[in-house]
């Protein structure tokens, strides 16, 4: 009997320690948007701080605080630092709301967007080859949803298509997250999912800038597409591991009420000098 006890006792043991070592998460970046003086700034401790592309301009009116007001000719860039390259998980979360011309249906636009690798061979030398992950908002007219994960991974592509089927309305915010975890990417709208699809293997690295509103898939200037944000963005977060469907809405929930993600203590421990840490104190089971 004794042994049976010692045995259960071990492996229970066993389980909490693994289960604490899959919680172990990092926030890679968390812009507020609520310096106006500092806008790219970058709460998560990594100092991944973002630079204004064409004056990117601080808005009051952000779900929580201030935002960003982007116009379809501006974005935020943040320089590419090996913090952002993640392994097989990662999940991607921001407010948004759109200005009439940005719900269009005939209107992308890439809301968090990791750039992908060059291509270095062929007609499309030159130019981007898709996200290493990124958040989306795609042409409605494609059939493929609305919101969507999108990234450029070891099997190929790995797209949430068709994604969100309802078309966004201006002037209305939406909460936005892509969850990726390591078998699945997962599409939630307003804490609802909206689409999965199966995800094909790891995330591939990159060197390029990671861009706030906007991609640089194939720059403007070489005839590329112009997948502008025309709107308001805030509280983008990106965050190494999977959350839940739970997770999702409690984040959701704290804007919803006003308050910032570093309210939400399943991510961050709040300490003395200001910066954020970056454990989680527990992970609930996956979806």
């Amino acid at each position: 009997m004794f042994r049976i006890v010692s045995i259960s006792f071990a492996l229970l043991l066993y389980l909490l320690c693994y289960a604490l070592m899959k919680a172990d998460a990092k926030v890679l970046g968390y812009w507020a948007f609520d310096d106006k003086k500092d806008l790219g700034k970058d709460s998560s401790g990594f100092d991944n701080h973002g630079e204004s592309k064409k004056e990117v301009v601080y808005t009051p009116k952000g779900k929580v605080g201030g935002g960003l007001q982007l116009d379809g000719t501006n974005w935020l860039e943040v320089p590419h630092h090996n913090s952002l390259n993640v392994k097989d998980q990662v999940t991607l979360m921001c407010w948004v709301n759109f200005e009439p011309d940005g719900a269009s249906q005939d209107q992308s636009a890439s809301l968090i967007y990791k750039n992908g690798p060059f291509i270095l061979e062929g007609d499309k030398k030159d130019r981007r080859f898709w996200a290493s992950y990124s958040l989306v908002k795609v042409r409605e007219r494609q059939k493929i949803g609305t919101f969507a994960f999108e990234a450029n991974t070891t099997e190929g592509r790995t797209i949430t298509a068709p994604g969100d089927p309802d078309a966004t309305e201006a002037n209305r915010w939406y909460h936005i997250a892509g969850v990726a975890d390591g078998t699945q990417v997962k599409i939630y709208t307003n804490g609802k999912k909206k689409a999965e699809a199966e995800q094909k293997g790891e995330f591939k690295p990159s060197e390029q800038p990671l861009t706030i509103g906007f991609d640089l898939r194939v720059p403007p200037e070489k005839g590329g597409r112009k997948p502008y944000l025309i709107g308001i963005i805030d509280e983008a977060i990106i965050i190494d591991k999977a959350l839940t469907q739970a997770q999702v809405e409690e984040a959701m929930e704290l804007g919803e009420n006003g308050k910032t993600l570093d309210n939400f203590q399943e991510i961050f421990a709040v300490e003395f000098k200001g910066k954020l840490a970056t454990k989680w104190a527990e992970i609930k089971a996956q979806n």
